[in-house]
């Protein structure tokens, strides 16, 4: 037998095989390339690791999350592409009509994505959520009035967890307004209402002093990204004045440095005679 027998009556199977390989070492290159190229989007939009202040442990598992999820979504994508592209290539080299199961496939593709509207709308939603870093593990998030620390951001759902230890899933397609507390820095807003003969000079020197002490302390000097703002007066009356004072923090230690900050304003007041009064029902809002 010559070769030009053997490539005749072995063509087909060569035919196949050559296919198959083919598309083994195509996804065998795309893998390699998907990779790399996560591997440095990511690496180039996560801001977190902008601040080294931040918790190392947080970002190392932000970052590897969002490389794991859209590595995972490229990778299957491409799976499925080279497998029914391969998949239709043999099938014609056994003379198999191909233009008719194509015909057939997109109409139940269309039946299927029709039927399935909400769960396309879920998967793309939570791709974006990733690749735009909208929120990841460990974030403080308010997602259409559940609020609570991310927990997982998987395509279709993520889980938050309240401060009452309820598990949400929200559905990521269902996500109309997010709110993120953890992202860069946050702010802590404080709200003193004092009694209307007050000297507002006093309380607010008293105010700043005190945040100044803190911010040197060292459990506290990382924490603290800046010194305290007295932004002034918020309301007045003829019974009450209210101030407002906001320090720029480190993300989800707004609320820490909110609860240490009374504490300590509460003990100089105490010290200099000031009473604090409960602040009226009024919009403080800005």
């Amino acid at each position: 037998m010559n070769f030009e027998e053997f490539l005749t009556q072995w063509s087909l199977v060569i035919s196949v095989s050559a296919i198959i390989l083919g598309a083994i070492v195509v996804r065998v290159l795309l893998r390699i390339a998907t990779k790399r190229a996560v591997k440095t989007i990511v690496a180039g939009v996560n801001r977190a690791q902008k601040d080294d202040r931040l918790d190392a442990v947080m970002v190392e598992q932000r970052l590897a999350q969002r490389t794991k999820t859209i590595a995972s979504v490229l990778d299957n994508f491409t799976t499925w592409a080279i497998t029914i592209t391969a998949l239709v290539m043999v099938l014609s080299e056994f003379g198999v009509n191909v233009g008719a199961l194509i015909a057939v496939s997109t109409v139940l593709g269309a039946a299927i994505g029709f039927g399935s509207q909400s769960l396309v709308k879920d998967l793309l939603s939570g791709i974006f959520i990733v690749f735009e870093d909208q929120y990841g593990v460990g974030d403080w998030v308010d997602l259409d009035g559940v609020s609570g620390e991310v927990e997982r951001v998987g395509l279709r759902v993520t889980e938050v967890r309240d401060i009452h230890g309820t598990l949400w899933f929200v559905r990521n397609g269902e996500i109309l307004k997010i709110g993120n507390s953890s992202q860069e820095w946050a702010a802590s807003l404080l709200d003193f209402a004092f009694a209307y003969d007050n000297d507002v000079d006093k309380v607010e020197s008293i105010i700043k002093e005190t945040a100044q002490a803190m911010r040197k302390d060292q459990e506290w000097a990382e924490i603290m990204t800046s010194e305290a703002e007295v932004w002034g007066m918020q309301h007045v009356s003829g019974e009450q004045f209210i101030l407002r004072t906001s320090i720029r923090t480190l993300p989800n230690q707004q609320w820490s440095v909110s609860r240490e900050l009374r504490k300590r304003c509460k003990a100089a007041f105490d010290k200099q005679g000031i009473t604090l009064l409960e602040a009226q029902k009024i919009n403080l809002a800005k």
